[in-house]
């Protein structure tokens, strides 16, 4: 219980500030950019951003035809297929869902599932450079007032270059069970995916790929390197070379953040990986010498 308490203030003193305020400049992160009228008075806020190499004119479609029922959200496709989304695989330039308006819904989730709740609502929007929604922070109902907003606005850096800034206010009067959900696991599990989100839209309008095979892979990675975290606190649990499982516990747990928050390369998640799985499992022999055990 000690080790997962010093888990969890490392994580809330040092890691969360971070992946708040990911990419973005003192100044990008106190600025006042469309969209934040939708919360005019919020109780949090982040901010992130992202330096892409083509004119904003290049990244606009990109950025304009995210939603489910569009072009998708550029991010880990795999894991949101595995929940149901229906996301599409394919990234092509859709120009007839790149159109907006105000009060149109921007989907997450099919219409057709989960009581058609998966949406947010445009209430902010500057063609070409911005797209604010209105959102409902977890655990509010269908029927109550917004009371957060996911906003977009590209700010052009001359002709070839552009920073995306995507931001996320939160109403206050939020219940402590709440505000702690949130905290522990949405924030965490949204910023992985919206970072993945933001580098795809930043490779696919510098011409490149998303590279969805090794998100793919990535995904497996997270599985495979949690899976390994709850074996190291079942091994604690059953005292079962249990030092230096409680030592897995603390490595575990740390390289499933590097792995869904940092996002290295492939290569060094998998070496990560490997490292876990010797701590735990290296082979432990025993010999037996004159009816003893060494």
């Amino acid at each position: 219980m000690g080790l997962l308490v010093l888990i969890g203030v490392v994580f809330a003193t040092f890691v969360r500030p971070w992946y708040m305020r990911w990419g973005a400049t003192s100044v990008e992160a106190l600025s006042t950019l469309p969209g934040d009228e939708i919360v005019p008075n919020a109780a949090s806020r982040e901010t992130r951003a992202i330096t892409i190499h083509a004119s904003a004119d290049r990244v606009w479609p990109w950025l304009a035809q995210i939603g489910q029922d569009r072009g998708g959200f550029y991010s880990y496709d795999l894991l949101e297929n595995l929940v149901g989304c229906r996301m599409p695989t394919t990234d092509v330039l859709r120009p007839a869902q790149q159109t907006w308006q105000l009060g149109d819904r921007l989907w997450m989730y099919p219409p057709d599932k989960a009581g058609g709740i998966g949406y947010a609502t445009l209430r902010a929007y500057v063609p070409g450079r911005a797209l604010g929604f209105g959102t409902r922070m977890s655990g509010t109902p269908l029927s109550a007032p917004e009371n957060g907003s996911w906003s977009f606005t590209l700010v052009p850096l001359g002709d070839s270059a552009t920073r995306l800034l995507v931001r996320g206010r939160g109403a206050p009067g939020r219940s402590l069970l709440g505000v702690a959900f949130d905290r522990s696991l949405f924030e965490p599990a949204h910023f992985a995916m919206e970072r993945r989100m933001m580098i795809g839209i930043a490779q696919l309008a510098e011409g490149g790929s998303r590279h969805r095979l090794a998100n793919h892979a990535q995904v497996v990675l997270w599985m495979i390197t949690f899976a390994l975290f709850l074996a190291a606190c079942a091994m604690v649990l059953r005292r079962r070379h249990w030092v230096m499982a409680l030592a897995g516990v603390g490595a575990s747990a740390t390289v499933f953040q590097i792995l869904t928050l940092r996002q290295p390369p492939l290569t060094v998640g998998a070496f990560l990986v490997a490292v876990l799985i010797a701590l735990l499992w290296w082979p432990r022999r025993t010999v037996m010498i004159d009816g003893g055990g060494v």
